[in-house]
């Protein structure tokens, strides 16, 4: 009985020393770490946040640029069709001889006909 009793009081001690110094620096730890968990969650967070934000910013500058280079190419489209249409216009008051001479002129150059007494030599060597 003389070594249990020892053994208890120590054990007592041990775990009354460990009890009482282990908790206060414990307790301490444990905040610092939640904060600590918490400060690294809202950094990665905020690193993922800022990651999207540039990839996104970089997604919407190539849209527009392709957006602006639609938009040249129907600018340039337009154009052509204003041309057209002003040319057409022009020969839609065409009257007499006028007529006559474009007529003659659309049928010789698209459609290939000849007029009396004309020939048509075609160049095979290229020149």
């Amino acid at each position: 009985m003389k070594s249990r009793k020892p053994k208890t009081k120590k054990a007592e001690v041990v775990s009354e020393k460990t009890g009482s110094e282990s908790e206060g620096p414990k307790e301490m730890a444990k905040p610092k770490k939640k904060r600590k968990a918490r400060y690294i969650f809202l950094y990665v967070a905020a690193i993922g946040f800022v990651f999207y934000a540039v990839i996104t910013i970089i997604n919407q500058s190539v849209k527009i640029a392709e957006k602006r280079a639609e938009l040249s190419e129907l600018q340039q489209q337009i154009n052509v069709v204003e041309i057209e249409s002003g040319y057409l216009e022009k020969v839609r008051n065409y009257k007499g001889d006028e007529l006559s001479e474009y007529m003659e002129k659309i049928a010789k150059e698209e459609l290939g006909y000849v007029s009396d007494g004309e020939r048509i030599f075609i160049n095979v060597a290229g020149d």
